[in-house]
């Protein structure tokens, strides 16, 4: 399952064909698809995440979990 979450007004137009492309490729991978969760978001939300999470009083692009 692949999901798109939003907390700022951006909007991605085309989640479907993003979502079946990023399906193809984690199985052209020889890979199983479980669940990827994309969450766009501000600098201030992502580093509440950080703390939260990760114990880091940080700010970065991404966070990845297992």
């Amino acid at each position: 399952m692949i999901n798109f979450n939003y907390e700022t007004t951006f909007l991605l137009d085309n989640e479907e064909q993003l979502a079946n492309w990023i399906s193809r490729v984690i199985y052209d991978e020889q890979c199983q698809l479980d669940e990827v969760n994309y969450i766009f978001c501000d600098d201030d939300y992502l580093h509440k995440l950080n703390i939260e999470f990760l114990n880091h009083d940080t700010l970065t692009d991404i966070i990845s979990f297992d």
